[in-house]
């Protein structure tokens, strides 16, 4: 009964590298990031699962060894696995289901699959009540990943995108930033950046840039330039790191900023410490 009453819980990161999580305590607390496992070539590709059976022995095996085969896994699919559009509320009044109500308006997203092919999600602005943000993942990769866990013998209780996390996780600073802010947010992985771009709370932009050295610093100014032209009133950029960053002194020098590091612990991660503020376990 204990069990059923007060069930353990589980933050997983999912990255076609690798696997990362935290057990979450009775106090919502999360625990050390104990939970580390890299994925064999080719078994994901683009957050879809390739090799099931694997990844299933992989995720109980992981689960097993920290002692939390018996707990409710929330997840995060990686960014690759999602496609996000920013969206005027195209209701007069909230209808009882707008995810059903949207797909049968099935507005033009240009996205690479049809609505009827996808598992949405919908996220408030952070100060933007006429806006919202969809994103869509195609329903096949989320139903690879409820098979995975279902043949690791795990208990999945939430598949979230990468980008609702993100979104969650920076709300106290996309709220603190003026009309005339540009905020970028750099996520530093093993092998390149993610670089987010946010105007009036509301992301304008993405790409994966190189990890460090001038390579960085060049492709983050391009970025930069692109944007202002797009938007010539923008006064003030802020810079956010989710981590460690190589060069971060010579990329201050290049913008003319300091950089502001975003408060992730106990989290082990920008995308854990989202999820875990999305199923108000912070």
């Amino acid at each position: 009964m204990t069990a059923q009453l007060f069930p353990r819980l589980v933050l997983l990161e999912i990255r076609d590298s690798g696997l990362r999580g935290q057990v979450l305590h009775d106090d919502d607390q999360p625990g050390p990031l104990g939970l580390q496992a890299p994925l064999p070539a080719l078994t994901c590709r683009d957050g879809l699962p390739l090799e099931k059976d694997s990844l299933a022995d992989l995720v109980g095996d992981l689960l097993l060894s920290e002692r939390q085969l018996d707990a409710y896994v929330l997840a995060v699919l990686p960014f690759e696995a999602c496609h996000w559009r920013v969206l005027v509320r195209p209701f007069p009044e909230p209808p009882e289901d707008p995810i059903e109500a949207l797909r049968l308006l099935d507005p033009p997203l240009n996205l690479p699959f049809s609505l009827a092919e996808a598992v949405l999600d919908l996220h408030p602005l952070p100060g933007q009540p006429d806006e919202m943000l969809l994103v869509a993942s195609p329903r096949r990769l989320v139903d690879g990943w409820i098979d995975v866990f279902r043949l690791a013998g795990v208990k999945l209780e939430r598949l979230a995108p990468a980008q609702g996390c993100l979104l969650a996780a920076l709300e106290e600073p996309l709220r603190s930033c003026e009309e005339t802010d540009l905020m970028a947010v750099l996520v530093p992985y093993e092998n390149d950046c993610l670089l987010w771009l946010f105007h009036r709370g509301i992301p304008v932009f993405e790409r994966a840039l190189p990890l460090g050295g001038i390579e960085l610093i060049e492709e983050l100014q391009r970025c930069l330039a692109f944007y202002h032209r797009q938007e010539p009133g923008l006064r003030h950029l802020r810079l956010l790191l989710t981590g460690p960053l190589n060069d971060r002194a010579e990329l201050e020098a290049a913008l003319e900023v300091e950089a502001e590091e975003l408060e992730i612990a106990p989290f082990g991660s920008l995308l854990l410490k989202g999820l875990a503020i999305r199923e108000g376990r912070r």
